[in-house]
Parts: structure tokens; sequence; C-alpha cells
């Protein structure tokens, strides 16, 4: 900039001086225009998008674990990448600070002289760019999978169901099956059933509302599958200690799986860190490796 310039022409002799008449005090004066400007765009943040937002789903799934469910078109008006409330604020109020390399946003490292993101604020939008790219590409909630069983020692049949899809598997040769999710149905929900070698039907799980699938991946210990492409296998342990096996297999991404980042997400209240602030987190805990093994 102009402050530098000017200091490093008086040569290395004067550097001390061109630093303290030069380069200081145009560095105090853009941080005192900057300043409140940052200040205007987190209070601007938190009106026009965090205080709707923590309205909307603050105590509800998948954002606590809790009965009650978000409401999937509400979160669409949030996460649409075109006309989303969150893409609107960061086009019309960050344009010339920050914009989109694919899914991903990533700040200008020139306009943004003087002016320091909250990392918790970038790991945020982030983390729901990719989540809107991978389940809300339509601008409406809705993906598509399969699912293949797989067998286990002492289970002669597996029934999973979710939004009236059922794939019932009795020890034949297993095939993919497509499911779409949400699907249009009057009684959403999730299940899974086994039938064992020494008992009949029991149910794992019954998980009714449009949020059930993902109630129910959540139960699964998730890992990438070898030899299938965009696959991951699940394994549900059943009361009875035996083992209830699938392998998932997604269009895009982490398919449905994905929604388990919304697991613990706090939307975090500033856009830019000031001095005497500290960042906000984006999650409570770190609930973003969906792939990883869990128990």
């Amino acid at each position: 900039d102009y402050g530098s310039l000017t200091a490093a022409g008086l040569g290395q002799e004067w550097y001390g001086f061109g630093q303290t008449v030069f380069v200081r005090p145009m560095e105090q004066a853009w941080q005192q225009v900057l300043t409140p400007a940052a200040e205007s765009l987190n209070a601007r943040w938190r009106t026009a998008v965090v205080d709707g937002w923590n309205n909307a789903f603050s105590g509800r799934y998948p954002f606590k674990n809790v009965s009650s469910d978000a409401s999937l078109p509400l979160l669409a008006k949030y996460l649409n990448t075109d006309t989303g409330r969150i893409a609107r604020f960061l086009q019309n109020n960050l344009s010339g600070v920050l914009h989109r390399e694919g899914s991903r946003w990533v700040p200008d490292t020139i306009n943004t002289r003087g002016l320091t993101f909250n990392p918790a604020f970038l790991k945020a939008i982030n983390t729901l760019s990719e989540i809107a790219d991978v389940a809300f590409t339509t601008g409406n909630a809705g993906l598509h999978f399969e699912l293949r069983p797989g067998t286990a020692a002492g289970v002669m049949q597996t029934t999973l169901i979710t939004d009236n899809q059922k794939l019932i598997y009795v020890n034949q040769m297993p095939v993919w099956k497509r499911f779409t999710w949400p699907a249009d149905t009057e009684a959403p929900g999730a299940s899974l059933s086994w039938v064992s070698t020494q008992a009949g039907t029991r149910q794992y799980a019954d998980l009714p509302g449009s949020w059930g699938l993902i109630r129910l991946l959540e139960m699964a210990r998730r890992k990438a599958a070898p030899g299938v492409a965009s696959g991951w296998s699940l394994s549900w342990q059943a009361q009875d200690g035996r083992m209830l096996n699938y392998t998932l297999r997604t269009e895009a991404g982490e398919g449905p799986l994905v929604l388990l980042k919304l697991r613990n997400f706090v939307l975090p209240e500033t856009v830019f860190e000031l001095s005497g602030t500290s960042a906000f987190t984006g999650n409570d805990e770190d609930a973003g490796d969906t792939v990883e093994e869990t128990d």
C-alpha cells in the first residue's frame, strides 16, 4: 500500500522513521474505518439470519437429540444455494470480500486487508453449503441413494422401511434397492426389524417423522465400504447382539449421511472477529466426520 511504499523508499536507514510516520498512522486510520463496518455487518448477520435460524431450529432434531423435528421446508429456505436466506446475505453483504469456489466460500485475501473472518463462521457456512449441494439441490430437501442388505450370523431376515419404501431381505442374493428421501407419504419415518434363528420378528427401531431415516443412520456404525464407489458400510447391533448389515451407495457426496453434520451444529453469531472478542464455535462438538466408524 501507499504507506509501506513510501516507508520503503526512504531506505533501510530511515525504516523505523518511515514506519512510525507513514505506515502505522494509515493502518490505524484504516482500522477506525473497518471496525464500525465489521460491527455493523455482525449485527446485520444476527438480525437477518441468526435470530430467525435459532427461533426455527434450536431445540429440534437434528441440532439437538430431542423428539421434535426441524421443519424441512423451513430449512430449505435457509440452505437454498440461490435464493436461500444465507446465500442472499452472503451475496448482498459480503460479495466484495467473500466469493464461492465450487461449493466452498473463500475470503478474498486482497479485499479483506484489516478484516478477520471468524473461522467458525467460515466453517459453518461451508458445512451448510456442502449439505445444500447434496440434499437441497433442487431447492427443497431431496436426494436418492441405494441400499444393499448383507448377511450376518444368526439373522434369517431383515426389514428396513423408510417413508413406506421397503427392503426385505431373507438371505437370498443381495441386490441394490433405490430410495428417495424424503418420500411423498403421509406417514414419514424409518424402522428396522429382524428375524433370528432363535426368535420371531423383533424390532430394532421405529422412528416416525421426516427425520426418521437420519435418526436411524445416526444409530449405525458407519465406515467407508471397501470396493464400493461412494459407498459406506452400515451396521446396527440388535438387542440380542446380532448385527444387521447394509451397504449404502450415494449419488452425491455422503448422501443422507451428510445431514448428520447438523448434529450439535450452532450457527455462529459473528462474521468478523473484532479486537477483544473471541470466535464462536460452529459446533458444540465435532460432528462433521460421518464416515468414520462410531460406536
